[in-house]
This record gives structure tokens, C-alpha cells and sequence, in this order.
């Protein structure tokens, strides 16, 4: 009976490719390429075009190999740490407010843009020489002052100025 159970159990990809230890870190199997550090590291699958990881405890599993990555974000439209608070940009200040890193991302770069909220709540965008203003962007011009405070910043305005 203990044969029948142990042949019906899928073996973990380590196994299958018989990785021991990181004496061999590339090794054949399927017809692919896979590499590896140890028998407790992920497996990275090599393509052509890109590189998988495969989670080495596991068995080989072709159809369900995609990651889905999510972002939480806060009710008013704020990216959420991984402990769910808000997230904002460490020390930097404009016009009083906190800027605050939102979900929404500039259309020429794909990077998530930053604001601060008026009274009303309403998110306020800023705006540095013409172009959106970026996380990194808001990081950088913060590291230009000596108090965090960016309303002095020249070429620096917001969408409420509009």
C-alpha cells in the first residue's frame, strides 16, 4: 500500500533535476535549462526571453507558473506599506502638507506621482519645470533643502495653482 501512495505523489522539482548541493548550478531537465544555488534556493528556468523561478519544495507545474502581484492602496487613492499605513514621502513638506505616494503614475515614465490633499481632501499634484512630479523626484528636491520643505522650490508648483 506505502508503493502505491509514493508513485501517486508528484516528486519536487529538486528532486526530479536530482540537485544535491551547489556543485552543479546549471543542470538539463524537461528539455530546459535550469539553475539553481542549493537545494533550498529557488529554481530560475532559463528562456530565450525571460527567466522563471520555481520554488524548489514544489513540483514542476507548467500551467500555473505566473505571479500576481498586487498594490493596496488607500481609500483616497495612497499606495499602502505592507503594515497598511498610508505611504508618504519621508520628511518632505509642501505648503504645510505631507506629500503622500499615490497609485496613480505619470503617463511618460509609468512611475507613481505624489501630492499632497487640500482641505476639501482632494488630492493636489505637484508639478516641477513642467513635468510631473515623481517619487524619486519628490526624494530628490527634499534632499536640496535643508528642512524637507519644498515650497520654495523654484519650477515647483501644484495643480491647485491651476
Amino acid at each position: 500500500m506505502a508503493d502505491e501512495t509514493n508513485q501517486n505523489e508528484e516528486v519536487a522539482l529538486r528532486d526530479e533535476l536530482g540537485i544535491e548541493d551547489i556543485s552543479e548550478p546549471v543542470t538539463g531537465g524537461r528539455g530546459r535549462l535550469f539553475s539553481t544555488a542549493g537545494r533550498e534556493t529557488p529554481i530560475a528556468e532559463l528562456t530565450e526571453e525571460f527567466v522563471i523561478l520555481h520554488p524548489p519544495q514544489k513540483p514542476f507545474n507548467e500551467e500555473d507558473f505566473d505571479e500576481n502581484i498586487t498594490q493596496r492602496v488607500s481609500p483616497r487613492g495612497v499606495l499602502l506599506s505592507a503594515i497598511g499605513s498610508e505611504i508618504k514621502v519621508t520628511g518632505a513638506i509642501f505648503r504645510g502638507c505631507a506629500l503622500y505616494c499615490l497609485n496613480a503614475r505619470d503617463p511618460g515614465t509609468g512611475k507613481r506621482l505624489v501630492a499632497y490633499f487640500d482641505e476639501a481632501g482632494k488630492p493636489q499634484y505637484l508639478i516641477y519645470e513642467g513635468q510631473p512630479v515623481t517619487y524619486f523626484v519628490a526624494v530628490h528636491l527634499r534632499n536640496r533643502t535643508h528642512n524637507g520643505d519644498l515650497s520654495y522650490t523654484a519650477g515647483l508648483s501644484s495643480s491647485a495653482d491651476d
